[in-house]
C-alpha cells in the first residue's frame, strides 16, 4: 500500500487538478489494453572485461501484458493526464559461448523473467484527432521472478541471486493511434532508471486498447 500512496503523491505533486467538465464530450473514461513486450537489460556489460564480452551477450525476451487505464481531469499545463495499472514484465535472455585454452567449449542460455504490478501516468499531446504522443513515470512493484537455465526452471534454487527481486521505476513514452471511436493502438518504450546491479530494464511494447 505504501508504494501506491507514494505513486499517487508523486502524480498529485506534478499535475494541476482541473474542474470536472460536465459536457457530454468529456474525455474522462475507462479502458482496457493488452499487448506484447520485448524485454532486455542495459548496462550489464559495463563492468565486464574484454574476455567476458567476447563470450557473453544478451538478447531480447518476449512476454505479454494486460492493463487498465483511465482518463482524468488533471492537466499538466494544457496536456490531459491518463493514469493506469498493468500486469507487466521485465527481463532478458543471457547467452554464453566460451572457448577455453584446452579447446573445451561452454554454451548455455538463461532466461530471466520478472513480473511487476506497474502503476503509471502519462501526459498526452494530441497531434491530430487520431494520433497522439505521451510520456510519463512508471513504478513497478515486484511480484515474482522466474529463472530458466537451458530450459530448466531454477527459480527456487537457493544458490542463485540475480539481484532483480526489487521494485523498479522509470520513464515510459510512446505514440497512440485511434483506429475507431473505441479501439486504439499504442507503441512505445520503457526506460528503467533504477540500477538493479544487473543492469537497467529497457522494454519495447505494442498493444491494443478498448475504451468504454
Amino acid at each position: 500500500m505504501r508504494y501506491l500512496l507514494a505513486f499517487l503523491f508523486m502524480i498529485s505533486s506534478t499535475v494541476i487538478a482541473q474542474e470536472v467538465e460536465q459536457a457530454a464530450t468529456s474525455s474522462s473514461g475507462w479502458g482496457v489494453y493488452g499487448g506484447y513486450q520485448s524485454l532486455q537489460t542495459s548496462g550489464i556489460e559495463d563492468d565486464a572485461s574484454e574476455e567476458e564480452l567476447a563470450s557473453f551477450s544478451t538478447e531480447r525476451l518476449g512476454s505479454y501484458y494486460i492493463g487498465i487505464w483511465k482518463n482524468t481531469d488533471w492537466r499538466i499545463g494544457s496536456l490531459p493526464v491518463t493514469v493506469g495499472m498493468e500486469l507487466g514484465h521485465r527481463g532478458t535472455t543471457t547467452k554464453v559461448d566460451a572457448t577455453f585454452e584446452d579447446g573445451e567449449t561452454l554454451n548455455f542460455k538463461a532466461d530471466i523473467l520478472i513480473t511487476y504490478l506497474d502503476l503509471w501516468a502519462s501526459a498526452n499531446y494530441a497531434m491530430s484527432d487520431k494520433f497522439n504522443l505521451w510520456i510519463g513515470p512508471m513504478l513497478g512493484i515486484h511480484l515474482d521472478d522466474k529463472i530458466k537455465f537451458m530450459g530448466i526452471d531454477l527459480t527456487e534454487s537457493a544458490e542463485l541471486d540475480f539481484e532483480f527481486n526489487e521494485n523498479d521505476f522509470g520513464i515510459v513514452l510512446g505514440a497512440g493511434y485511434s483506429i475507431s471511436e473505441k479501439i486504439s493502438m499504442n507503441a512505445g518504450l520503457y526506460h528503467g532508471l533504477k540500477d538493479h546491479d544487473g543492469g537497467k530494464f529497457n522494454n519495447l511494447f505494442l498493444d491494443m486498447g478498448y475504451s468504454f
